[in-house]
């Protein structure tokens, strides 16, 4: 984000005021540099057949973790793409714990006693591209990006309502009570949100729009640990959300469904039966720099940045 952007932002979220668009735009890199496509309604750039590919989250065995690469892969990824260096790419990964602050809550006061309480039950705070509020996310939960590029932007609201329906819609097929909105003191609010049965939050998203391409979020607690569900009681009670602990939901809770059915499902709907399958790294050479480039103004000081967890990573 531009330094205008950011202090226009900024004094909004100080203020108290409601930034006029939950989704940031920036200047993304090389916005002319786009590969061939086709144009779709409204200047939408359609993705060309066999131009989506599924990026696997695979590791060395016994690697450590790094939550924050992880989490600000994303990022990196969403400008390549938009610098047209990258094709549109679906990412499926289960984070190493990580507690995903918004760019505004890392501007309140007790921002810093948050990053603590992340730090000590074991979370590496970090500051997320993506809009929204806290999340507490470990590998329990799986995590999708939808990174696309766009020739024109298209209406922030009809992406989270179409995008919002294809997961409530996913859900119905785990046998979920699936319906599309937010519940009355839910964490993270958001009115396209996916809920069961109107009363706990399923699915949350996110979105992040620069010139040339946008990344379309989404987190899906599979399962929710007593210590995630007690670290996000604490954060959010620092920095004074108000919201109802009860409204925490997750899919085991509301059907009986094996991971990797969700995560078949979730890649097909996406990215096609066919999507050819490939590595981060492959997309992009230098992710190692990149990362490192961003990692400054996204992570919360620490002594620690490395955390080894299990087998996945990006």
């Amino acid at each position: 984000m531009n330094d205008g952007a950011r202090t226009a932002r900024s004094t909004a979220d100080r203020a108290g005021a409601a930034p006029r668009s939950d989704v940031p735009i920036e200047a993304g890199p090389g916005s002319s540099a786009f590969p061939a496509a086709v144009s779709g309604p409204s200047g939408v750039r359609e993705v060309p057949p066999g131009g989506r590919v599924l990026i696997e989250a695979v590791r060395a065995p016994g690697a450590p973790r790094t939550p924050v690469d992880e989490v600000l892969s994303s990022l990196v990824l969403l400008q390549r793409v938009a610098a047209g260096e990258a094709t549109d790419a679906v990412r499926l990964f289960s984070p190493a714990p990580t507690v995903a602050f918004s760019r505004r809550e890392s501007l309140h006061p007790r921002f810093a006693r948050a990053a603590d309480a992340a730090r000590a039950a074991g979370y590496l705070p970090v500051v997320r591209p993506a809009g929204g509020r806290a999340v507490v996310l470990d590998e329990d939960w799986l995590v999708i990006d939808l990174v696309s590029s766009e020739t024109a932007r298209r209406d922030d609201g009809e992406v989270f309502r179409e995008r919002g329906r294809d997961f409530a819609d996913l859900a119905r097929g785990w046998g979920v009570d699936a319906r599309l909105g937010g519940v009355a003191g839910e964490y993270c609010p958001g009115e396209w949100s996916v809920n069961a049965r109107g009363a706990v939050k399923l699915v949350g998203t996110a979105q992040r729009v620069v010139r040339g391409a946008r990344l379309f979020t989404a987190s899906i607690p599979l399962r929710l640990s007593e210590r995630a569900h007690g670290l996000l009681v604490e954060v959010n009670g620092i920095l004074d959300l108000a919201w109802d602990p009860a409204t925490v939901g997750s899919l085991a809770e509301e059907a009986t469904v094996v991971d990797d059915v969700v995560r078949r499902d979730v890649a097909e709907l996406f990215a096609g039966p066919d999507a050819p399958r490939r590595r981060l790294p492959e997309l992009v050479p230098d992710l190692a720099t990149a990362l490192s480039q961003l990692a400054g103004d996204r992570v919360v000081s620490s002594p620690e940045s490395t955390v080894d967890t299990g087998p996945e990573g990006a």
